[in-house]
C-alpha cells in the first residue's frame, strides 16, 4: 500500500536502510502517490515546513539531507528548471499549490538569460506551438522593455536591413529564434504580428 511508504523512508532517513526497493516505484498507479507522500512528509514533519515556505527555501542540500534525491528521478522537471532548481519538487508534491502564469514563467527564464544568470534557453524551449507562443512573449517583451517601442509599427524600419535585425537580436538574446524557428527576421515580425506585412511598414531608411 503507497501509505507504507513513509514508514520505509523513516527507515532511510534514520540510517536502518539505504535506499528503497528497485521496485518500489515499478508501478505506476501508485508512483506518484508514494513520491508524493515521502515529499510531504519530508517538508511537514522533518523540516516543519509549510509547502509555500518550502517551496522559497528548499535547496539541493535539503534535498540530500532528506534523502529525496532517492525518488527525484520520478518527478519530471519543468522546461524552465535549470539543474540546481528544486521547487517543482514541491509543487509536485502538492499540486493545488498556485503557479506562475506561463506568460510570466516565460518573462523569469527570459529576464534571467538576459542578465547571464542562464547562458542560453533551456533545450527545445521555442518548439512547437507552445514555443512560438513563448517566443513572442519574448519579443513583446524586447519591444516593449527593451527597444521601448512606443508604436509597434516602428519595429519593421529597425528591422528592415538584415545586418541591423540580427544585431538588435543578438543584443537581446533573441538570434536563436531566427536559427531555430523563422526564416529571417523579416518572416518572424510578419508571423508575430500579421499587421506589420504591409511594405510601406518595411521600406529602409
Amino acid at each position: 500500500m503507497p501509505s507504507k511508504i513513509v514508514d520505509r523512508y523513516k527507515r532511510i532517513l534514520n540510517g536502518e536502510q539505504k535506499r528503497f526497493s528497485p521496485y518500489e516505484f515499478e508501478d505506476a498507479q501508485y508512483r506518484k502517490q508514494k513520491v508524493q507522500l515521502i515529499v510531504r512528509y519530508a517538508i511537514e514533519n522533518v523540516k516543519k515546513w509549510t509547502p509555500e515556505q518550502a517551496r522559497r527555501e528548499l535547496s539541493l542540500e535539503d534535498i540530500k539531507q532528506l534523502k529525496l534525491h532517492l525518488i527525484r528521478e520520478y518527478i519530471e522537471p519543468p522546461i524552465e528548471a535549470k539543474a540546481e532548481d528544486v521547487y517543482y519538487i514541491v509543487e509536485y508534491a502538492y499540486p493545488h499549490l498556485p503557479r506562475l502564469p506561463e506568460k510570466q514563467r516565460v518573462l523569469w527564464v527570459y529576464q534571467e538569460v538576459l542578465s547571464g544568470i542562464r547562458r542560453h534557453f533551456p533545450p527545445a524551449y521555442f518548439q512547437s506551438v507552445k514555443g512560438e507562443e513563448r517566443a513572442k512573449v519574448c519579443v513583446d517583451y524586447m519591444c516593449q522593455h527593451l527597444l521601448k517601442l512606443s508604436d509597434m509599427r516602428e519595429l519593421p524600419r529597425l528591422f528592415s536591413k538584415t545586418e541591423r535585425a540580427y544585431s538588435l537580436l543578438k543584443k537581446f538574446k533573441l538570434k536563436i529564434l531566427v536559427d531555430t524557428l523563422y526564416f529571417s527576421p523579416f518572416d518572424m515580425v510578419t508571423e508575430m504580428y500579421p499587421e506589420l506585412s504591409d511594405p510601406v511598414y518595411w521600406e529602409a531608411e
